[in-house]
């Protein structure tokens, strides 16, 4: 099976590679320590000022079920463009873009990440990305705002 033409911003998290469509990113900032939101239970770290705008902060790994593992000299967020806000992703470092060629293969191994916000797996030339569902993912953010 090929793989959808779209790029991917590749970040990593527990040691894999996940993709999130470059469409929904406006930037990648290096990690700072983000301001506690009062009275805001679940998944966030914090918020940011970015840009004069209110930043929420959630650790990728958390919301795909595992404990973050944030090295401030090397983690990033990850800024998301959803609806008319935006959301901030921590992930443990970004990779790169990654444009599927004609070898890559669509697949659906995911094991211990599989989960709902999770599309598929891109392999190629020795590496497996996994695919993130951006939409769902920032709408049960958003929920929890």
């Amino acid at each position: 099976m090929n793989a959808p033409a779209n790029s991917y911003l590749v970040v990593e998290v527990g040691g894999e590679e996940f993709g999130l469509a470059v469409e929904q990113v406006a930037t990648v900032i290096d990690y700072r320590p983000n301001t506690p939101i009062p009275g805001r239970p679940g998944p966030f770290l914090g918020a940011l000022n970015h840009h004069g705008e209110l930043l929420p902060v959630a650790p990728l790994a958390t919301l795909l079920g595992q404990p973050p593992r944030l090295d401030p000299e090397r983690a990033v967020i990850v800024v998301l463009r959803w609806q008319d806000a935006l959301l901030g992703l921590a992930a443990e470092r970004a990779l790169g873009l990654l444009t599927p060629l004609d070898r890559t293969r669509l697949t659906h191994v995911l094991g211990r990440w599989d989960g709902p916000h999770l599309l598929h797996t891109l392999e190629t030339e020795g590496r497996r990305v996994h695919v993130l569902d951006l939409a769902g993912l920032c709408a049960q953010l958003a929920e929890r705002i």
